[in-house]
């Protein structure tokens, strides 16, 4: 499970998010708008903890599962995460992921 995190799983990008969104919202709600807001299978918005760039590969995998994804956040795939304070090992969504493709 380690390897497949750290295989798809490339940087935290929340603070050049943090940046982006600071300096020109409206351009990032426009153009992003798949990251914030982010709602849950019941339509109840959830907050985005951290953001991740991740594989293209798991990002697909990642939006199917209607997790926050954009494909192209200035030329990388990025994930909103909407935990924090565990390893992204722990994240159900990742390990219904590995479990599907891997065991």
């Amino acid at each position: 499970m380690s390897e497949f995190v750290d295989r798809e799983v490339n940087h935290n990008v929340s603070p050049l998010v943090g940046l982006f969104h600071h300096q020109n919202t409206d351009e990032m709600y426009e153009k992003y708008i798949e990251l914030v807001p982010h709602s849950d299978a019941e339509g109840e918005p959830v907050e985005i903890m951290q953001y991740y760039s991740v594989s293209e590969w798991l990002a697909h995998q990642l939006k199917e599962r209607e997790e926050a994804v954009t494909m192209n956040f200035y030329g990388m795939p990025v994930w909103g995460r909407t935990t924090c304070g565990q390893s992204i090992r722990m994240d159900s969504v990742i390990r219904d992921i590995y479990q599907e493709h891997y065991s």
